[in-house]
């Protein structure tokens, strides 16, 4: 089967709207039984064998975790600390909608959690108070996608499961381009509120800010105590997820009291609806890896982007628009398990440091989420605010600049990324 043909087969399957897990599947299958050469045994093995990994057992929880604080009152209490703080401003519920992405990052590492639990409450909150749709969906959409930037994150676990990279490494390099990316976005919030008079609100007494400050500090160690925890070696990324879950658990359950145990199972099957296909795209997409590596595509690739340039930071924004293009169409993870075995080889080549690629990978599928026809983040928004899709594209496309620039920024200046790692020694 040539391989042309294979990549026709994988089209057509994905075109005719079978599950991108399916059609990695069935295409790679295909393609096996044609070559006898090839042990069909030994593709079984690789795939049951690709989800086999320690790390990627964060995933599961890491989205428990996040789905026990959406219910158990966490979000409410951060938007309401992050408004004492900082809704004073002129368009001060955008600020606000920032803040309490870079805080709810700290816990849940997840966009769509932000965009469907947060954001509810954020843009009802916009909404009483006069602002306009648009401006409330584009800044919660585009302050979403913080969240797997800033760690913990799942996309970093996936990442460093799939690339052999260390996930704390990758967490820690995320916590600098997530806060450049919350200033970006507060600069567009600054613009956008003077361009449209938005109402200056009453700044928060002293009281009210150490109330709130009160009834949210449990939430907001949590943060605290998982970067702590890894930066110190007290335990794991995927040790730091059963924390986190421990943690949410006491806190939402115990001290908050609005979690019941009643509420677990189907929050547990909730999470195992979620995670079964992204582990099935992992099984699926370690065939492809293994056929491009058969067919030495990834050596073609290097060979025809080493002869455009060898200049790594020109090849890095080539590959930044590949994967743009690619985040278009295809879900994160998907885009990670298909790209990444072809990407490494020109990694190793060009001396490009893995925990750099992650973030600038990871980033550029974040602005993925945000850009029909197959914007997740988008989907969540519309169905949330009863609002049409095409409204709500347009609604969010001003605010990908700010992200494009900070992607630019830390494709271009390694050391954004790589300061924090090399500092605390995961790099």
């Amino acid at each position: 089967m040539p391989l042309p043909l294979f990549f026709l087969c994988l089209a057509l399957m994905l075109v005719g709207g079978f599950p991108i897990y399916l059609s990695l599947v069935g295409a790679s299958l295909l393609y096996i039984a044609l070559h006898p050469e090839l042990s069909l045994l030994l593709a079984v093995q690789r795939m049951v064998g690709a989800p086999d990994s320690f790390a990627l057992l964060a995933v599961p929880f890491f989205i428990l975790a996040g789905q026990i604080m959406n219910t158990g009152g966490v979000t409410h209490r951060i938007f309401k600390f992050a408004r004492c703080l900082v809704g004073n401003f002129r368009g001060g519920l955008g600020y606000v909608n920032v803040l309490a992405s870079v805080i709810f990052a700290g816990m849940s590492g997840s966009a769509l959690a932000d965009a469907g639990g947060l954001g509810l409450v954020e843009i009802k909150a916009m909404r009483d108070e006069g602002y306009d749709d648009d401006f409330a969906i584009g800044v919660t959409a585009a302050s979403s996608t913080i969240g797997p930037i800033i760690p913990p994150s799942i996309r970093f676990v996936i990442f460093g499961a799939v690339a052999n990279v260390s996930v704390a490494g990758l967490f820690i390099g995320g916590f600098i381009p997530g806060l450049i990316m919350a200033a970006a976005l507060a600069v567009m919030v600054f613009v956008v509120a003077r361009r449209r008079n938005y109402a200056v609100r009453r700044r928060a007494s002293a009281g009210d800010l150490w109330a709130s400050f009160k009834e949210s500090f449990l939430a907001l160690l949590m943060p605290a105590i998982l970067l702590g925890g890894i930066w110190l070696g007290v335990f794991t990324p995927t040790e730091a997820a059963l924390v986190c879950i421990l943690y949410a658990v006491v806190v939402t359950g115990l001290c908050y009291r609005e979690l019941s145990v009643g509420q677990l199972p189907g929050m547990m099957v909730e999470t195992i609806r979620m995670v079964v296909p992204a582990m099935m795209i992992v099984a699926g997409a370690s065939l492809f890896g293994w056929i491009m590596n058969y067919e030495k595509v990834d050596q073609a690739l290097v060979k025809l982007l080493l002869g455009i340039t060898t200049n790594k930071y020109v090849l890095l924004l080539i590959v930044n628009l590949i994967l743009l293009v690619l985040g278009m169409f295809l879900e994160v993870i998907s885009v990670i398990m298909l790209v990444l075995p072809i990407l490494q080889p020109l990694v190793t080549i060009l001396g490009i440091h893995p925990i750099h690629l992650g973030v600038v990978v990871v980033l550029n599928l974040m602005i993925g989420l945000l850009t029909p026809p197959v914007g997740f983040v988008l989907y969540v928004l519309s169905g949330t605010t009863n609002r049409s899709f095409g409204f709500v594209v347009r609604a969010v496309v001003p605010w990908i600049i700010p992200l494009l620039v900070v992607l630019v920024l830390i494709t271009l200046i390694p050391d954004l990324v790589m300061f924090l790692p090399r500092l605390t020694g995961f790099a």
